[in-house]
């Protein structure tokens, strides 16, 4: 049976998923791998909803929220994942009746033909119950941005993008549906759209978890024919946030959820969730996610090494 391991040395299943506990990490000691040594939390600053990106010898970190130059989207940079330095803020913000006014959460990075999509998720000034957020997309030439904002790619009220092709070439935008959604699908349920080109989706979306309370942070991992759907469960600001997953031999499901939870709280951290995977340049696979400090008055950005096995 094929499972998602974490070496994350910091969380402990309650389910049987196999977790190497060898030591004990506090909170900002210097970890050591074949390739780099890092310490946790990899930006000493609040910021929420990371995503890593490898392209011409760094690593980019694109997160959510107002960056220091006042545009929106920081992304940051580091050849070894240490001493991260700010690049810019990846996008500008429209007027208040536009799309993209305010929020700017949950981004990601695709490169499709030596262009560079992010996906991202924000909405005008006024959005009750945030029924106003959407998920769309900006382009750039370069990683580093600036990026051009292009428009709403989700139409309905939506969150999270994740954009990925499967292994037939066709592209799909995993999302979440959101609060005073038009249609009659749920708030807080993970959906799948397949898309028409980069900018734009079918107008037939198909639910993939629905059981949970809310979930949120969809992400898909693929090995040797098997889909790995992670994702985070309950509100993020209490501590029973947690990353958990879902198998499917398709990219379209059906997901069967399992038993393992690969983040939930410890002494250390609370809330680990929103998170995004990545291969480092040795190949290796790693989780990148926020995780609150034990008072919960900031966000931090960690990562830690999985395996599949």
């Amino acid at each position: 049976m094929t499972r998602l391991i974490l070496l994350c040395l910091l969380f402990n299943s309650s389910h049987g998923l196999n977790i190497y506990a060898q030591t004990k990490l506090k909170q900002k000691k210097e970890i050591k791998t074949d390739w780099l040594t890092y310490q946790n939390p990899i930006i000493n600053a609040n910021l929420s909803d990371p995503y890593i990106l490898f392209e011409n010898g760094y690593s980019y970190i694109f997160t959510t929220g107002k960056a220091q130059d006042n545009r929106y989207i920081p992304i940051y940079r580091s050849e070894d994942l240490s001493d991260l330095e700010f690049v810019r803020g990846a996008v500008i913000n429209g007027g208040k009746v536009d799309w993209n006014h305010k929020y700017f959460w949950a981004p990601e990075v695709i490169k499709i033909q030596n262009k560079f999509y992010l996906y991202y998720t924000a909405s005008p000034e006024i959005s009750p119950a945030n029924s106003g957020n959407r998920v769309g997309v900006a382009v750039a030439n370069r990683v580093e941005g600036p990026y051009e904002n292009i428009g709403v790619v989700i139409p309905n009220e939506s969150i999270g993008g994740h954009p990925v092709f499967d292994k037939d070439g066709i592209m799909y935008i995993f999302y979440i549906n959101e609060w005073q959604q038009s249609k009659v699908f749920k708030a807080g349920q993970i959906y799948l759209a397949k898309t028409i080109s980069p900018t734009q989706v079918a107008d037939d979306p198909k639910p993939l978890i629905t059981h949970h309370n809310w979930q949120e942070g969809a992400y898909i991992l693929q090995r040797n024919n098997t889909y790995f759907l992670t994702y985070s469960c309950r509100a993020r600001a209490v501590s029973t946030y947690r990353v958990r997953y879902a198998k499917s031999t398709a990219i379209t499901g059906p997901y069967i959820e399992q038993r393992d939870t690969i983040l939930k709280s410890n002494s250390m951290v609370k809330g680990p969730g929103r998170h995004s995977l990545f291969k480092d340049k040795n190949n290796f696979d790693w989780i990148v996610y926020q995780g609150w400090d034990t008072a919960y008055k900031a966000r931090y950005h960690r990562i830690e090494r999985i395996v599949i096995g």
